[in-house]
């Protein structure tokens, strides 16, 4: 799950908007897209690896969603090259969304919605790929509308996939995008993602540097918070989640980091819930900024479940490691 830059910091670079209404402020804090003719921005890789079967599921705001041409747009992909498998805009009619394969240089339409069902409004993408590859059956759903249904052999161009692949192939079409989720179950069921955008420096700020210089919408390596000593915890309050009653399914801990030639070689990720610091395991880093992803299906300190009503309470914790 991710949606900003640093979730798609592989491949072409995503450009980060913040228009309103490009995205529900409740929630995110950007859109991103592709701003490149031929261009993919590829995601971080899937933690458990590569899979034939997944669904997947965007916010999306079309810009000039009536303009046909635009065939690439969000879709599942194979980190190993630019093969992927895209939802997009009908090579002829507008407003029609389409699912199409790209092996890295064409692009062949598979399916066509009945309808014209895409509008310059924020709308919902789920998308279920039920593999083998080889026979591969696709369900693609707008706003909850199952639109379009594919049966065939797509192993030509892919085996299996472990991105999400954002792109443009047309000089009209542009699609931005938030609140991207992948998942091994019926992703229409969830209401959504929710960004935790760093908001404040936590209780323990042991490192050098403040939130402020590292809170941004876009990927900024220039002013890092540092440390050259082990073992020092660096804590950062948190957006608090929407006004309502939800069910907190995972957390997923993202940052972007490096290491230089001092003591500290890794980093561990965790939280500061009511003065109880838990962290995971540690995460070597190389000399070049990466980004790196935690992913706790249930809060480490109890092993259980999230509860949602912590949630506002919890810091994000980052800690050096030799």
């Amino acid at each position: 799950m991710g949606g900003e830059d640093t979730s798609f910091s592989l491949g072409s670079a995503v450009t980060v908007v913040t228009t309103a209404a490009h995205f529900r402020s409740g929630y995110a804090r950007c859109s991103i897209y592709q701003i490149t003719n031929g261009a993919i921005s590829k995601s971080s890789l899937f933690p458990g690896g590569a899979v034939s079967s997944a669904w997947l599921s965007c916010r999306s705001f079309a810009i000039n969603p009536t303009t046909a041409g635009g065939r690439l747009a969000i879709g599942f992909g194979d980190s190993a090259g630019n093969s992927g498998l895209f939802l997009g805009i009908d090579t002829a009619t507008g407003a029609k969304l389409t699912l199409s394969k790209y092996n890295g240089a064409t692009t062949t339409q598979l399916a066509t919605e009945s309808g014209t069902s895409l509008s310059a409004v924020l709308q919902r993408m789920d998308m279920q790929v039920v593999g083998p590859l080889n026979a591969v059956t696709v369900n693609v759903y707008l706003d909850g509308v199952l639109l379009i249904t594919y049966t065939g052999d797509i192993s030509a161009i892919m085996t299996d996939f472990d991105s999400v692949y954002i792109a443009r192939s047309s000089g009209g079409q542009l699609f931005e995008f938030s609140e991207i989720m992948v998942a091994d179950d019926d992703t229409r069921s969830r209401l959504g993602l929710l960004t935790f955008a760093l908001t404040g420096d936590g209780t323990t700020t042991d490192w050098t540097g403040a939130y402020s210089t590292i809170n941004g919408t876009t990927i900024s390596d220039a002013s890092p918070n540092y440390t050259n000593t082990n073992d020092l915890d660096q804590e950062f309050d948190v957006t608090n989640q929407p006004t309502g009653t939800f069910a907190v399914e995972a957390i997923k801990l993202e940052v972007r980091a490096a290491k230089a030639a001092g003591t500290p070689t890794q980093i561990a990720l965790g939280y500061n819930e009511g003065g109880t610091v838990t962290v995971e395991g540690d995460i070597a880093l190389t000399t070049s900024y990466a980004t790196y992803e935690q992913l706790d299906l249930v809060n480490p300190r109890t092993a259980a479940a999230w509860d949602a009503s912590i949630i506002n309470a919890l810091q994000i914790n980052a800690r050096s490691k030799a």
